[in-house]
Protein backbone atom coordinates (compact mmCIF):
# COMPACT_ATOMS: atom_id res chain seq x y z
CA UNK A 1 0.00 0.00 0.00
CA UNK A 2 2.57 2.63 -1.28
CA UNK A 3 -0.22 5.13 -2.36
CA UNK A 4 -1.70 4.86 1.44
CA UNK A 5 1.73 5.64 2.35
CA UNK A 6 2.28 8.47 0.45
CA UNK A 7 -0.98 10.22 1.16
CA UNK A 8 -0.14 9.62 5.11
CA UNK A 9 2.96 11.64 4.49
CA UNK A 10 1.49 14.45 2.79
CA UNK A 11 -1.11 14.77 5.47
CA UNK A 12 0.98 14.66 8.47
CA UNK A 13 3.65 17.48 6.75
CA UNK A 14 0.00 19.44 6.28
CA UNK A 15 -0.42 19.28 9.94
CA UNK A 16 2.72 19.82 11.05
CA UNK A 17 2.99 23.06 8.59
CA UNK A 18 -0.87 24.22 9.99
CA UNK A 19 0.73 23.45 13.50
CA UNK A 20 3.64 26.06 13.60
CA UNK A 21 2.10 28.73 12.06
CA UNK A 22 3.04 28.84 8.25
CA UNK A 23 0.28 29.83 5.71
CA UNK A 24 0.82 30.30 1.96
CA UNK A 25 1.79 33.88 0.67
CA UNK A 26 -1.40 35.47 0.15
CA UNK A 27 -3.39 33.77 2.43
CA UNK A 28 -4.51 35.69 5.10
CA UNK A 29 -7.47 35.43 8.28
CA UNK A 30 -8.80 38.53 8.89
CA UNK A 31 -9.37 39.72 12.81
CA UNK A 32 -13.43 39.73 13.69
CA UNK A 33 -13.25 43.63 14.96
CA UNK A 34 -12.34 44.48 11.28
CA UNK A 35 -15.34 42.10 9.52
CA UNK A 36 -17.21 44.06 7.89
CA UNK A 37 -15.18 46.29 6.82
CA UNK A 38 -15.24 49.64 4.14
CA UNK A 39 -12.93 50.56 1.79
CA UNK A 40 -13.01 54.25 0.90
CA UNK A 41 -10.83 56.11 -1.98
CA UNK A 42 -10.80 57.31 -5.37
CA UNK A 43 -11.91 54.19 -7.68
CA UNK A 44 -7.93 52.77 -8.58
CA UNK A 45 -6.59 49.29 -8.80
CA UNK A 46 -5.55 49.36 -5.66
CA UNK A 47 -8.68 49.99 -4.49
CA UNK A 48 -10.00 47.09 -6.02
CA UNK A 49 -6.97 44.59 -5.67
CA UNK A 50 -7.09 45.56 -1.78
CA UNK A 51 -11.04 44.89 -1.80
CA UNK A 52 -10.52 41.42 -3.59
CA UNK A 53 -7.91 40.21 -0.53
CA UNK A 54 -10.03 41.09 1.80
CA UNK A 55 -12.84 39.02 0.59
CA UNK A 56 -10.40 36.35 -0.27
CA UNK A 57 -9.38 36.63 3.41
CA UNK A 58 -13.06 36.20 4.27
CA UNK A 59 -13.89 39.83 5.25
CA UNK A 60 -17.11 41.66 4.72
CA UNK A 61 -17.08 44.93 2.86
CA UNK A 62 -20.17 47.22 3.14
CA UNK A 63 -20.38 50.73 3.18
CA UNK A 64 -22.40 50.69 6.73
CA UNK A 65 -19.13 48.87 8.17
CA UNK A 66 -18.25 50.76 12.03
CA UNK A 67 -14.43 50.81 10.55
CA UNK A 68 -13.39 51.95 7.35
CA UNK A 69 -10.06 51.29 5.29
CA UNK A 70 -9.25 54.82 3.92
CA UNK A 71 -6.93 55.13 1.08
CA UNK A 72 -5.67 58.44 1.27
CA UNK A 73 -3.04 59.49 -1.63
CA UNK A 74 -1.39 56.77 -3.98
CA UNK A 75 2.25 58.44 -6.21
CA UNK A 76 3.60 56.67 -8.61
CA UNK A 77 7.25 58.51 -9.38
CA UNK A 78 10.02 57.52 -12.20
CA UNK A 79 13.42 58.85 -11.90
CA UNK A 80 16.30 58.18 -13.83
CA UNK A 81 19.09 56.85 -11.96
CA UNK A 82 21.40 56.29 -14.21
CA UNK A 83 22.42 57.48 -18.16
CA UNK A 84 24.41 55.66 -21.39
CA UNK A 85 27.10 57.28 -23.41
CA UNK A 86 24.99 58.99 -25.47
CA UNK A 87 23.49 61.01 -22.17
CA UNK A 88 20.06 59.11 -22.96
CA UNK A 89 18.82 57.35 -19.60
CA UNK A 90 19.84 54.06 -19.21
CA UNK A 91 18.08 53.09 -15.63
CA UNK A 92 15.42 54.17 -13.83
CA UNK A 93 13.88 54.00 -10.48
CA UNK A 94 10.19 53.60 -9.92
CA UNK A 95 8.71 54.75 -6.52
CA UNK A 96 5.37 53.80 -5.82
CA UNK A 97 4.14 55.40 -2.30
CA UNK A 98 0.43 54.41 -0.57
CA UNK A 99 -0.88 56.27 2.43
CA UNK A 100 -3.89 55.00 4.37
CA UNK A 101 -5.31 55.14 7.24
CA UNK A 102 -8.06 53.22 9.30
CA UNK A 103 -11.13 55.55 10.55
CA UNK A 104 -14.73 55.03 12.37
CA UNK A 105 -17.80 55.71 10.47
CA UNK A 106 -18.05 59.04 11.93
CA UNK A 107 -14.36 59.65 10.12
CA UNK A 108 -12.34 59.69 13.05
CA UNK A 109 -9.01 58.15 13.15
CA UNK A 110 -9.09 54.68 14.80
CA UNK A 111 -5.11 54.63 13.60
CA UNK A 112 -2.27 56.59 12.27
CA UNK A 113 -2.03 57.58 8.97
CA UNK A 114 0.73 54.94 7.81
CA UNK A 115 2.56 55.16 5.02
CA UNK A 116 3.89 52.30 2.60
CA UNK A 117 7.11 53.38 0.53
CA UNK A 118 8.76 51.09 -2.16
CA UNK A 119 10.72 51.19 -5.56
CA UNK A 120 12.47 49.23 -7.63
CA UNK A 121 15.12 49.43 -10.55
CA UNK A 122 14.62 48.74 -13.86
CA UNK A 123 17.77 48.72 -17.40
CA UNK A 124 15.81 51.20 -20.12
CA UNK A 125 16.84 50.35 -23.91
CA UNK A 126 16.42 53.22 -25.87
CA UNK A 127 15.58 50.87 -28.91
CA UNK A 128 12.68 48.73 -27.51
CA UNK A 129 10.86 51.75 -25.87
CA UNK A 130 7.28 50.26 -26.55
CA UNK A 131 8.41 46.72 -24.77
CA UNK A 132 10.31 48.79 -22.14
CA UNK A 133 7.17 50.64 -20.73
CA UNK A 134 4.89 47.37 -20.87
CA UNK A 135 7.85 45.87 -18.36
CA UNK A 136 7.09 49.56 -16.76
CA UNK A 137 3.51 48.78 -16.04
CA UNK A 138 4.29 45.17 -14.68
CA UNK A 139 6.35 46.78 -12.44
CA UNK A 140 3.97 49.21 -10.82
CA UNK A 141 1.60 46.30 -11.00
CA UNK A 142 3.86 44.16 -8.82
CA UNK A 143 4.43 47.25 -6.83
CA UNK A 144 0.84 47.67 -5.92
CA UNK A 145 0.38 43.89 -5.16
CA UNK A 146 3.54 44.38 -2.65
CA UNK A 147 1.97 47.46 -1.13
CA UNK A 148 -1.85 45.56 -0.74
CA UNK A 149 -0.17 42.39 0.62
CA UNK A 150 1.76 44.94 3.19
CA UNK A 151 -1.79 45.99 4.04
CA UNK A 152 -3.27 42.90 4.08
CA UNK A 153 -0.40 41.59 6.75
CA UNK A 154 -1.00 44.70 9.35
CA UNK A 155 -4.92 44.24 9.00
CA UNK A 156 -4.36 40.21 9.94
CA UNK A 157 -2.38 41.78 13.22
CA UNK A 158 -4.64 43.97 14.52
CA UNK A 159 -6.15 43.64 17.44
CA UNK A 160 -8.41 45.56 20.00
CA UNK A 161 -5.93 47.29 21.66
CA UNK A 162 -4.28 48.92 18.33
CA UNK A 163 -7.95 50.77 17.64
CA UNK A 164 -7.76 54.03 19.74
CA UNK A 165 -11.07 55.31 20.39
CA UNK A 166 -13.03 57.90 19.11
CA UNK A 167 -10.87 61.12 18.92
CA UNK A 168 -7.89 60.09 20.88
CA UNK A 169 -5.62 59.96 17.35
CA UNK A 170 -4.52 62.75 15.58
CA UNK A 171 -5.10 62.59 12.19
CA UNK A 172 -1.24 63.13 11.56
CA UNK A 173 1.18 60.96 8.99
CA UNK A 174 2.87 58.10 10.58
CA UNK A 175 5.30 55.49 8.76
CA UNK A 176 4.20 51.96 8.43
CA UNK A 177 6.57 49.79 10.61
CA UNK A 178 4.95 46.36 9.32
CA UNK A 179 8.58 45.29 7.30
CA UNK A 180 11.78 47.45 6.11
CA UNK A 181 9.79 48.06 2.37
CA UNK A 182 7.31 49.90 4.58
CA UNK A 183 9.52 52.22 6.28
CA UNK A 184 12.06 53.44 3.64
CA UNK A 185 12.60 52.87 -0.23
CA UNK A 186 14.81 49.98 -0.24
CA UNK A 187 15.99 48.57 -4.08
CA UNK A 188 14.92 45.33 -5.18
CA UNK A 189 15.68 43.33 -8.06
CA UNK A 190 12.91 42.58 -10.86
CA UNK A 191 11.93 39.23 -10.17
CA UNK A 192 12.46 39.70 -5.71
CA UNK A 193 9.45 39.52 -3.84
CA UNK A 194 7.94 40.48 -0.73
CA UNK A 195 8.23 37.82 2.07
Amino acid sequence: MPRLGQIALVALIALGLSACGFALRGSYTLPSIISPIGVVGEDSTTQRDLIAGIQRAGGVISEAAPLRLHLTAERITRQTTSIDSRAKAAEYTLFFELEYQLRYASGVPATPNRVIRLRRTYQFDNTRIVGKYEEENTLIDDLRQQAVAQIMTQLTRLTADDLSPEGDIPDTPDTAKASPESTSFTKTSPDATTP
